[in-house]
């Protein structure tokens, strides 16, 4: 009975969790503004807000956060990072409208943590989420996919080996 539990302790042990979070709704290209400095409109923030909140109600541990250093991905990470509290976000350039193996790669040069937040953008987000679960995605501005990996290393995480466990898509109305 004993050696039972104790293969049950080190199978969760060794699960890797990523969550894949799209930013949320950006305000449109004005005029002279570059794609890379586009803001959180109102409806994004909201959105973001109730991602953030479910978050932390679901009591999931996330131990870090990875994000395009572009404006509408870093507000969402620090709004996110509001209900999370962790100690500061890793922001990078290259991950701005990144394709799927970028991000991959990013995240298998990931060590020391179990539970990862990634925020980015589409296309690259929702190919990475069909790419790691063998399943389509197209995912909506702050849409959450929660995946899950039978590894204790983030560079074995490739195509087909995650489990999608969770899917939330925020539910707001704004005038």
């Amino acid at each position: 009975m004993f050696n039972l539990g104790l293969e049950i302790i080190l199978f969760f042990y060794k699960m890797l969790r990523l969550f894949l979070l799209r930013h949320g709704k950006a305000t449109n290209n004005q005029g002279d503004t570059i794609d890379f400095n586009r803001q959180l409109n109102k409806k994004g923030q909201v959105q973001v807000n109730q991602i953030g909140y479910i978050l932390k109600e679901k009591h999931f541990k996330i131990e870090a956060i990875l994000s395009s250093s572009a404006v509408r991905t870093s507000e969402t990470a620090e709004i996110v990072n509001h209900y999370l509290k962790l100690p500061q976000i890793h922001f990078d350039r290259e991950l701005y409208l990144a394709e799927c193996l970028t991000i991959l790669k990013q995240i298998n040069l990931t060590k020391g943590v179990k539970n990862l937040l990634y925020v980015g953008h589409n296309n690259g987000i929702s190919e990475l989420a069909a790419y790691l679960s063998g399943k389509s995605f197209t995912m909506s501005t702050a849409e959450l996919i929660v995946l899950e990996f039978d590894f204790d290393s983030w560079n074995m995480v490739s195509t087909n080996t995650g489990k999608v466990i969770d899917r939330i898509i925020p539910d707001v109305h704004v005038i």
